[in-house]
């Protein structure tokens, strides 16, 4: 599920991974706009989702606006969101818990909703990636890109939750496994190709 037309981003480098990007540079490190309240990990995320697209596959991360986690030029330039989650949580007792959830931010969410509807010179869409830590290190477990409104499709129950830089804020949180589900992406597909694309669909 790699294969793209002419009006979908070009995925490159679909075969890296969250751990090459860890082994390519100094590992979760944080710069830049919101450096001090940031997780390594979700950096890693952003800098793989750019690496993908790259044709000279660098490791980095460039972004146009603070809603936007990743940018791919092109006739028709995408906006991107980044979103990890690690597949499960460690319960209180070391046993794996619930699934892990990715927090979609209503104010970012609907900026890009805003931006594919405003203008028909980009696009905006998710790259989701789950990991699972061994032995303190990420590994992936699998990533896919989906268009805005998919995702859009899919939102309910938002809540209100304190953002560290934006203040009370509505979200969503929603597992990654209940995402697959309502997406139509099984479980052992998403584990088995190097990403899902669900934008050419």
């Amino acid at each position: 599920m790699t294969a793209n037309s002419s009006g979908n981003p070009d995925i490159v480098n679909p075969e890296m991974k969250l751990e090459d990007v860890r082994e390519g540079i100094d590992a979760n490190t944080c710069e830049g706009r919101g450096r001090e309240t940031a997780s390594g990990r979700g950096y890693n995320a952003e800098r793989l989702a750019n690496a993908i697209f790259s044709e000279l596959g660098l490791i980095n991360r460039w972004s146009v606006q603070p809603h936007v986690d990743a940018y791919i030029r092109g006739e028709v330039p995408y906006y991107i969101e980044v979103k990890s989650c690690v597949n499960r949580y460690q319960s209180s007792n070391k046993e794996l818990g619930r699934y892990g959830q990715f927090r979609i931010w209503w104010p970012h969410h609907n900026r890009l909703q805003a931006e594919n509807s405003v203008y028909d010179s980009r696009t905006a869409i998710y790259f989701f990636v789950v990991y699972a830590v061994i032995d303190g290190i990420e590994k992936e477990v699998g990533k896919l890109i989906v268009p805005v409104e998919k995702i859009d499709d899919v939102l309910d129950r938002w809540s209100l939750e304190d953002h560290v830089t934006m203040g009370e804020q509505r979200c969503r949180q929603i597992s990654w496994h209940l995402l697959l589900k309502r997406l139509g992406v099984s479980i052992d597909e998403f584990k088995s190709e190097d990403i899902i694309d669900l934008t050419d669909e």
